[in-house]
């Protein structure tokens, strides 16, 4: 029941890590001594998705969970988009890269506030 909207929320949440990963990459600059701090970085900035994701997977009996889901999903990854396309393309700044530490902090906040909604929304006995 409701697998278009669980895969549609799968895919939000597959498609925000790729690309936060892509303009980590892009942004970066590389060098073997950084590369554990930079692969640890990374996996933090992608972190707040794999509780989604998992989320998403588990079948859904309300509609009314899955929507609550696929928005979270979408919310959390746009606003990791606006912030970060701020801090890299519109107001550059020296201290710019320091979004990466703080916005997986709120998108945390957010993913589990959306996940404890969506299963508050499940009848129970699911």
């Amino acid at each position: 029941m409701n697998a278009g909207l669980a895969r549609a929320s799968l895919a939000t949440c597959a498609a925000a890590a790729i690309a936060t990963l892509a303009l980590m990459a892009w942004a970066a600059s590389w060098s073997w001594s950084g590369l554990a701090f930079m692969v640890s970085l990374m996996a933090w900035c992608v972190s707040p998705y794999v509780p989604l994701g998992f989320a998403s997977r588990k079948p859904r009996a309300s509609r009314k969970s899955a929507v609550a889901l696929l928005v979270t999903a979408v919310v959390v990854a746009a606003f990791a988009a606006i912030v970060y396309v701020d801090a890299f393309f519109i107001h550059l700044d020296a201290q710019g890269a320091l979004v990466f530490l703080f916005v997986p902090v709120v998108q945390w906040v957010g993913a589990l506030a959306g996940i404890l909604l969506a299963a508050r929304l499940e009848p129970r006995g699911h």
